[in-house]
């Protein structure tokens, strides 16, 4: 059984120095074969540093997603650009969806996609709580109406759905065991059953259906495969059987205090 070390959401624009040196000093010292980073590690302006100095610390592959803080202070389409030229500066920092399917031993993939909110749980319209995504990411702030912006948003996410439909079909052909990471959880089981997050005004905000969607069928059409979901987003932490094939575990984290986990895939 492979050992991965997995961060979700370190918001490292939030982290004190002695925080952001723990985080760092933590990733030096766990033994794993790789990086999975499921999203949120900064804000545009730092993002890529930030991703520098996580492979600077420890010292193998990082495999990331973005989430949407990501993009904060930016647009989507410069952010992707940013991170694909890190790639081929630093070829040992990869941004998930591009790079395909990640053999990282005999019988064991890693694939992943970014995922958005999509609204397709809950009523988009209509909850009354919002994110800072409509006034901090380009092609969000640029739509007129809260309904232009739910388009946008289900665009990137049905993207993202066919992408990991791709995947998996591909990662099936070479492994029975699959890692997918993406930052926003793609299940309602993922949320949490009890707690502010677990209003229903919270749904649209906190899952992809789309890219939920997917993983179903494909592991209910694949019953010899075992796929593990790694996500962030809501910051609360579950771990839940969706099917008897397909688990999907939401790392639990605080703002100002990235931390590292060691995962058996």
């Amino acid at each position: 059984m492979a050992e991965l070390l997995w961060t979700t959401d370190p918001h490292l624009d939030h982290a004190s120095s002695t925080a952001r040196e723990d985080f760092l000093a933590a990733l030096r010292r766990t033994p794993g074969l790789a990086v999975v980073l499921s999203g949120d590690t900064s804000t545009a302006s730092r993002l890529t540093a930030d991703l520098e100095a996580i492979a600077d610390a420890a010292a193998r592959p990082v495999y990331h997603v973005l989430g949407n803080h990501d993009h904060y202070g930016a647009t989507i389409g410069a952010v992707r650009d940013a991170v694909v030229a890190l790639a081929q500066r630093r070829p040992e920092i990869q941004w998930l969806p591009p790079v395909g399917v990640v053999s990282l031993e005999e019988g064991l993939a890693l694939i992943g996609v970014d995922g958005w909110a999509d609204g397709r749980h809950g009523d988009a319209l209509t909850t009354p709580l919002r994110l800072n995504d409509d006034r901090l990411i380009g092609e969000l702030v640029a739509q007129p109406s809260r309904a232009a912006r739910l388009r946008i948003k289900r665009s990137l996410a049905d993207a993202d759905a066919a992408r990991i439909s791709t995947l998996l079909e591909r990662a099936a052909r070479v492994a029975r065991r699959i890692v997918v990471a993406t930052h926003v959880p793609p299940f309602l089981e993922a949320l949490p059953r009890s707690g502010p997050l677990s209003r229903p005004a919270w749904q649209p905000l906190l899952t992809c259906g789309a890219t939920g969607g997917v993983l179903r069928a494909f592991a209910a059409n694949h019953p010899d495969h075992r796929i593990v979901v790694l996500a962030g987003h809501t910051h609360a932490g579950t771990d839940v059987s969706i099917l008897a094939n397909l688990r999907c575990v939401v790392g639990g984290t605080r703002y100002g205090s990235p931390s590292v986990v060691s995962f058996t895939a």
